[in-house]
């Protein structure tokens, strides 16, 4: 009965002992498993990281596109940004004077519904709602401001008006008599008379410089005089005028070239002379 028991309760302890063991052929099975999974989790770890090399041509056309588009963006004229053409040409308002082909900006900052963008039309005059036909031509923007202001009064109510040069035509002045090369010179801001007669050669030996005749034009009336431009060529004076578009200067002889020309006219070239060898009676006489 002893035995009994003793066998009882020794057969959890003998159970446990004897838990199943894995057969060898097992056990290599559940290995040859477990590494193959390890495989293929390994390699689809590294496909899925890996990526395919990236083509050199295509790479650089995108940065060759992304530079394009970068220079496009800081160029003048791109979107935002302000052009140096649409800016205003730098005249001096109180000295230049208006000449057809400008375009200028008529400006009512208390009234703004007036404003306008007009040209110099080739009669010298603008138009304006406002005021109607005005003449511009050989006025300075601060004049013409002025007639505005005063013609604007009968409609508008203590008018302010502001006069922008919005763009210069390609304007002219005209230089002739004793110079080098008589012509124009392509007018710009600024120009003098003696800088005028320099770009057409200078002087000629018969000229009269203390006689300069200077035509320009002052609105719808046409002003001459007589300019010294010995002095400055002296240095014991300096340039006050300065020329407008479409001045005119002409440059006289002085009274021994007008006496030259007169004896090419009237004597040597009228003068019979006789051919003979060695002797010329233009030369003995004169």
């Amino acid at each position: 009965m002893f035995n009994t028991i003793e066998n009882r309760k020794s057969e959890p302890r003998t159970r446990e002992r004897r838990s199943p063991a894995m057969s060898p052929r097992r056990a290599m099975v559940t290995l040859a498993i477990l590494g193959l999974s390890g495989w293929l989790a390994t390699g689809c770890g590294s496909s899925s990281r890996s990526r395919r090399p990236a083509d050199p041509g295509l790479a650089s056309a995108m940065a060759n596109q992304q530079t394009l588009a970068n220079q496009a963006a800081t160029q003048p004229g791109a979107a935002g940004t302000s052009t140096s053409s649409t800016e205003p040409p730098a005249v001096n308002d109180y000295s230049y004077r208006l000449a057809p082909g400008d375009l200028i900006d008529v400006k009512f900052p208390y009234h703004p519904e007036e404003n306008e963008r007009v040209p110099v039309r080739p009669d010298g005059e603008i138009g304006l709602q406002v005021t109607g036909d005005i003449m511009a031509a050989g006025m300075t923007p601060k004049q013409l401001e002025q007639t505005i202001a005063e013609k604007a009064a009968a409609t508008l109510r203590n008018p302010v008006v502001s006069v922008v040069v919005a763009q210069l035509a390609e304007h002219k002045v005209y230089v002739g008599g004793d110079v080098q090369k008589p012509g124009f010179v392509m007018y710009r801001d600024g120009l003098t008379p003696l800088q005028a007669v320099i770009e057409r050669g200078g002087f000629l030996d018969t000229a009269k410089l203390n006689s300069v005749l200077y035509i320009t034009r002052n609105g719808d009336q046409i002003q001459t005089q007589t300019l010294d431009l010995k002095a400055i060529v002296d240095g014991k004076a300096t340039e006050q005028v300065v020329m407008s578009p479409d001045d005119i200067l002409f440059v006289p002889r002085t009274f021994i070239g007008k006496a030259d020309v007169w004896v090419d006219q009237w004597i040597r070239g009228l003068l019979p002379t006789v051919p003979r060898p060695g002797f010329d009676l233009n030369q003995t006489a004169f």
